[in-house]
């Protein structure tokens, strides 16, 4: 899936967003152009809501750049997450399946950029392509692997295991290697439920073992998924 290059319209940013998902390209004419008619392009600062718990459910959403959080808030006013998007995910579905009011707040990470489908398309495509289903089932499987591993972890692992978690989670799961990621640390705290500066302390034990290292000029952690997914693996 290709990135969108800086400069070019939103009309044509949104095109070339859709027509790197196999479930777009095998819509027919006049539904391609539907969800090209009614779909969106967002952008977002870093810190900004894209929904609120409470809300109604009113648009799919796919993320061309940036990270966001899904999240719940506590009595207390403690945070809890249950989901980070990468970009090249979509995300929004189970609220617009259940048709009900949305249960927790999604909000940018980092600067972003979406792709907003409302949820009357969601619904036609829903109903008409059998593709489109495919890739929703796909795509809640994925995701409740995520929440299982994200659960386990905040229950029985150590606040290493927690924080290589999340990293997995940010990383794109079809890219081996090394990968690159620029997301702060304080948004990394709240993604594991930690401290800044416990998950300080685990960054800097995962680089004396040679899992992650950092460039300080771009803000960056560089991750060296394998070894982290070993880690893990080992922990567990």
């Amino acid at each position: 899936m290709r990135t969108p290059k800086p400069g070019l319209k939103s009309s044509d940013s949104l095109q070339e967003f859709l027509q790197g998902w196999a479930w777009f390209s095998a819509l027919p004419d006049a539904l391609r152009q539907l969800v090209l008619d009614t779909a969106s392009i967002r952008s977002a600062t870093a810190g900004e809501y894209i929904a609120r718990a409470g809300e109604p459910s009113t648009h799919w959403y796919g993320l061309i750049q940036g990270f966001l959080q899904m999240y719940v808030l506590g009595s207390g006013g403690g945070e809890t997450t249950l989901h980070c998007m990468r970009e090249g995910e979509w995300g929004g579905e189970g609220s617009l399946l259940k048709k009900e009011l949305r249960r927790y707040d999604l909000r940018a990470l980092t600067a972003s950029r979406l792709c907003l489908i409302p949820a009357q398309t969601f619904e036609v495509l829903r109903q008409t392509s059998i593709e489109f289903n495919h890739f929703l089932c796909d795509n809640m499987n994925e995701r409740m692997g995520k929440f299982v591993g994200m659960l386990e972890a905040s229950r029985l692992r150590s606040p290493e295991t927690r924080l290589a978690q999340a990293l997995l989670i940010l990383a794109d799961h079809k890219v081996e290697g090394t990968q690159e990621l620029l997301i702060p640390q304080q948004e990394l705290a709240l993604i594991c439920g930690l401290s800044r500066q416990r998950v300080n302390a685990a960054i800097s034990e995962f680089k004396r073992l040679g899992l992650v290292s950092s460039q300080s000029q771009k803000g960056a952690l560089i991750v060296r998924v394998p070894d982290l997914r070993r880690y893990v693996l080992a922990e567990a």
